[in-house]
């Protein structure tokens, strides 16, 4: 398993991971994302010198996404691979790269505040 570097071919992947129904719910904002805003999104995300978003792979098949905002990780798993411990693997790669980071978690989504802390991130529980 590997983290890649997210590219503008990403950005249909990345559309429908984010407007998956689990993910928006355990997301800050739970509003569907458009296409639209998306593509801008991603258009100015990846303009920055350091974009700060990665594509978790396994044997060249994605599996979830992992960003970075300074001292704060967010990530989500593909639907289809969830409840196998794929996010506790995909922190502890981001930790072995870019270091211990804060993980601010919904109190209801506890698997995703037990796999932050297993890989060595800070979990801010923030309100549902």
């Amino acid at each position: 398993m590997k983290l890649r570097p997210a590219t503008a071919e990403d950005a249909r992947l990345l559309f429908d991971w984010r407007n998956e129904p689990l993910t928006r719910s355990m997301s800050i904002s739970t509003e569907p994302v458009t296409w639209d805003a998306h593509l801008q999104w991603l258009s100015i995300r990846l303009a920055r010198s350091e974009p700060g978003l990665y594509i978790c792979e396994d044997d060249g098949s994605p599996r979830g996404m992992v960003r970075i905002d300074d001292n704060e990780i967010s990530y989500t798993v593909d639907m289809k691979f969830r409840g196998k411990g794929l996010a506790t693997q995909m922190l502890i790669l981001a930790r072995h790269d870019f270091g211990p980071k804060r993980a601010r978690v919904k109190r209801s989504n506890e698997a995703s505040a037990k796999a932050a802390i297993k890989a060595g991130h800070t979990v801010e529980y923030i309100k549902d």
